[in-house]
């Protein structure tokens, strides 16, 4: 697939991430045709209103049937059910990639259910916010952003990291189960500790917050269908990390519960050094 030729691109799921890759492609690709799937009459209406996308589309069949390159930007749960749905309709030849926060349950089931002559290629851009809907999109969402491809190099692949490159991505290619690790420590236990942290504190305490308490609960306001969805699809390594951390806040309880400053000191140095090696 040559980029340059590339006429229309379909995206499935027009919300923050998709919405923002709409407007990224349009300013760098500017003959580049975008569609944009509508799966309600009132995201119709706002798509349209919103007017970044040469078509707003209800009827998948008429979406993807002539794209050269579909892109899903749903919730992980329906990336699994739109990928069942589409793929009667596809051409051969098409190239369907995600971006999704979890990668191994998407591609165990592209693999299911996709036509054998079409490619689909994991792809999840480091990027985003705790706002949602395409309403907050921007065209530099993605700009400076780590990008992983979860698929095996090819002449495709590389094809779509060339499109990530060209909207300011580092691209990085890793093994699906990787990823999920990696992405259980550096993003879905901070959302989970987050959310923890906004429902634990007394609703009147809140008048008081701090800038520490703003900033460590800001991505509380993520939203929950999103980040059930992401929580359950990589649970067994959330769960594994979950475990690990509540050994670590019990040696702070129990340093705490022993006045032993040393130690104390001995763990926040240690967290220091670590946060010091983050970009």
């Amino acid at each position: 697939m040559d980029l340059a030729k590339v006429k229309k691109i379909a995206i499935i799921g027009v919300g923050l991430m998709g919405g923002s890759l709409a407007l990224a492609l349009k300013k760098k690709f500017p003959k580049l045709t975008v569609w944009g799937f509508a799966r309600s009459q009132a995201s119709y209406r706002k798509l349209k209103r919103l007017g970044f996308l040469d078509k707003v589309e209800t009827d998948l069949a008429k979406l993807v049937s002539d794209s050269e390159l579909i892109v899903f930007g749903l919730p992980v749960e329906a990336i699994s059910v739109y990928l069942k749905k589409i793929s009667p309709f596809l051409k051969k030849g098409t190239v369907i990639f995600d971006l999704g926060s979890t990668k191994s349950l998407i591609q165990s089931q592209a693999k299911k259910v996709l036509p054998s002559e079409t490619v689909f290629v994991g792809c999840h851009p480091l990027a985003g916010s705790e706002k949602s809907g395409a309403e907050h999109s921007l065209s530099t969402l993605y700009a400076g952003s780590i990008c992983f491809i979860t698929s095996a190099k090819s002449k495709t692949t590389r094809t779509v990291k060339s499109l990530w490159e060209s909207l300011g991505c580092r691209v990085i290619f890793i093994d699906p189960n990787s990823h999920d690790r990696i992405l259980s420590a550096i993003s879905h236990l901070p959302h989970l500790l987050s959310f923890s942290l906004a429902d634990f504190v007394p609703k009147n305490y809140l008048e008081f917050a701090t800038p520490s308490f703003k900033d460590l609960t800001r991505i509380a306001n993520s939203p929950a269908s999103v980040w059930a969805d992401i929580f359950l699809a990589n649970r067994k390594n959330i769960l594994k990390d979950l475990e690990k951390y509540l050994k670590l806040l019990k040696q702070y309880r129990e340093k705490l519960k022993h006045s032993d400053k040393t130690a104390i000191i001995k763990l926040i140095d240690k967290a220091n050094l670590k946060q010091k090696r983050v970009r």
